[in-house]
């Protein structure tokens, strides 16, 4: 096995607005809903089962970028407590925040905020063979070098419990089907599995954690927004074992898309 893969540590780096949390009305509460200096956010479903699930694998770190300041994401970050007690402030390796974006040289006050600032994903490591960063928004890293360590999460919508809100609502980042929204909320849980399968090919095919899971990217194509057959058994990786076969995917995914998200 390569030394990178024996010795070297692995980095999974979370951006935090509308990859792990969205923002809602303040109105709303709800089991999974925390409000952080004055606005209310709803937890993204499989969020702690996902970092648990990392957290027991070997030379692996979890970092969180985020745009919001470095004060607002501890605030964040220490109302999310796993099983064991810990919150995900404290098993945070690194943190940073708006203070540790870089600016864009000549970009207009106009522009939009991805395009003023930039994520430097060096300061969370520099071995970028060995790093992933888990976003929402594109183009949001200093340079196209390190577009390659971006698991692009594709388009994202605002929170709603269930579809029948969503048919009632208007707007750019509405669902329009049953299958946006299930797999909106599910995303999470579908890559626990991806980094299951993408930490496996990279040990027995000797791909850096980089390769391995843009390999996973690819697959998933969280771009179309819509399920499709390998990001619906990624889903079932890291499910509950079940008593018979899976049986036909596309049969799978007609039942389930009519399940309500468990909490």
């Amino acid at each position: 096995m390569p030394a990178s893969l024996t010795d070297g540590e692995r980095h999974v780096v979370f951006d935090i607005d509308w990859t792990i949390s969205s923002e809602v009305d303040k109105f709303q509460i709800g089991q999974r809903i925390i409000e952080v200096e004055g606005k209310k956010y709803f937890i993204h479903d499989g969020l702690e089962e996902l970092i648990e699930n990392l957290l027991q694998k070997e030379n692996t770190r979890i970092s969180f970028f985020s745009g919001g300041s470095r004060l607002r994401n501890r605030a964040w970050l220490k109302q999310i407590k796993l099983k064991d007690g810990r919150t995900l402030e404290d098993i945070a390796y690194k943190i940073l925040g708006f203070e540790d974006l870089t600016s864009v040289s000549g970009a207009l006050p106009t522009d939009k905020f991805s395009k003023r600032y930039k994520k430097d994903l060096s300061k969370i490591s520099e071995d970028l063979s060995q790093l992933i960063m888990i976003e929402d928004t594109e183009h949001f890293v200093l340079n196209a070098d390190q577009e390659n360590n971006v698991l692009w999460l594709g388009k994202t919508f605002n929170h709603f419990e269930n579809f029948e809100d969503a048919k009632m609502a208007s707007g750019e980042y509405v669902p329009r089907t049953v299958g946006e929204w299930s797999l909106a909320r599910k995303k999470l849980m579908v890559l626990n599995g991806a980094f299951e399968q993408g930490l496996k090919d990279a040990n027995s095919n000797g791909l850096t954690f980089r390769e391995a899971m843009k390999n996973q990217e690819q697959q998933l194509n969280f771009v179309s927004s819509e399920w499709n057959e390998y990001s619906l058994k990624m889903l079932t990786i890291k499910r509950a074992a079940r008593p018979k076969a899976l049986g036909n995917c596309r049969h799978l995914i007609s039942s389930f898309l009519k399940q309500e998200p468990a909490f």
